[in-house]
């Protein structure tokens, strides 16, 4: 039986072509076959279609944010999983190292796969393969557009908030106010933490605002230096402002990828400033965020959804600055009767 999937063909690439792949089945013992319901869209998939990313062999299928019901399985053992609703932890490691027995297998020095971007192909398409020990519940007071939302962007803010209270900050600065940066704003006001969001987007910049929270479209009119800067947006400037604002001994904590010419390390050195890199989450935090939403504790970002037959339109729209809140991917729409939780 054919199935519908959107396939990345080229790098770089501006569009995922939607066609009809061969059946998708379990191969392995403690394979999980989703029939995939949702799948969030990240930035990141833009950043490979752009060649600026992974490089899976072609052709391949994006989609790291994927929500879906267990429809079969590869063995016996593994039948408990059937009709269960689930997502993924999409980092797959060599699971015999110290990292990947401390749940970082996101940092495994032989990463094996990584769900929807190498290896492993995603959730832009009606089914999936993931492996039983990749599988987390979602709760059922979940959509699973919502729950899609936090596959990825959720346990990143998590161990990111983690990150920049590390030395107990009074003021936090947030850089970007898409999915991580929203949700970090969330998990600082759970924790009772001051905090300014700065997004140059107005369209992402009201969105934020109408939450409640203090919003500035430009990190020079912040009139304070902030113990604590967490960088959801990766963009020019943003790691000299904090170096040069942070107030000593703060923390710079780096969720977007980006370079940075003549980096200075003077003043982190003066002012003894702690520089944090944040990829991911471990399986603990995607539960965390995910039961912190499922019961109301945090809210979640407004959803943009697009058919997957629409998928190219969805790409077009976050890569102009046109989603406000989360982009997804609705895949099967037979599930019925669970409202996101915002």
């Amino acid at each position: 039986m054919a199935v519908r999937a959107a396939l990345l063909r080229d790098i770089p690439a501006s569009e995922l072509h939607v066609a009809d792949v061969p059946d998708i089945t379990p191969v392995r013992s403690d394979d999980l076959l989703l029939r995939v319901e949702a799948c969030g869209i990240c930035g990141t998939d833009l950043h490979l279609m752009d060649g600026q990313s992974f490089r899976p062999d072609l052709p391949f299928i994006l989609g790291h944010e994927p929500v879906g019901t267990v429809v079969a399985v590869g063995s016996s053992e593994l039948e408990g999983w059937l009709g269960t609703r689930v997502t993924a932890t999409i980092f797959v490691g060599c699971g015999r190292c110290s990292l990947c027995r401390a749940e970082a297998e996101r940092l495994c020095p032989t990463l094996q796969e990584i769900t929807g971007l190498l290896h492993a192909a995603g959730g832009y398409a009606e089914y999936l393969v993931i492996r039983a020990t990749q599988a987390v519940e979602v709760p059922s007071a979940l959509s699973s557009e919502a729950a899609a939302s936090l596959t990825d962007a959720g346990p990143t803010a998590v161990n990111a908030v983690r990150a920049a209270l590390t030395r107990q900050p009074a003021t936090v600065v947030i850089v970007g106010a898409g999915p991580v940066g929203f949700l970090c704003a969330e998990l600082l006001h759970l924790a009772g933490r001051d905090f300014v969001v700065v997004e140059p987007n107005a369209l992402r910049r009201e969105a934020v605002s109408q939450f409640g929270y203090r919003v500035a479209p430009q990190l020079d009119e912040m009139t304070f230096s902030p113990e604590a800067v967490i960088d959801c947006a990766a963009a020019p400037g943003v790691v000299p402002w904090a170096l040069q604002h942070l107030s000593a001994r703060g923390v710079f904590v780096a969720v977007g990828f980006q370079a940075v010419p003549n980096f200075e390390l003077i003043p982190v050195v003066r002012k003894e400033i702690a520089l944090l890199g944040i990829r991911s989450g471990s399986r603990d935090d995607l539960i965390r965020i995910l039961d912190l939403a499922a019961t109301r504790r945090i809210r979640l970002p407004g959803l943009s959804v697009w058919s997957l037959e629409g998928i190219n339109d969805a790409l077009h729209a976050l890569r102009t600055g046109q989603v406000e809140g989360k982009a997804m991917v609705q895949v099967d729409q037979r599930r019925q009767g669970c409202d996101p939780v915002m």
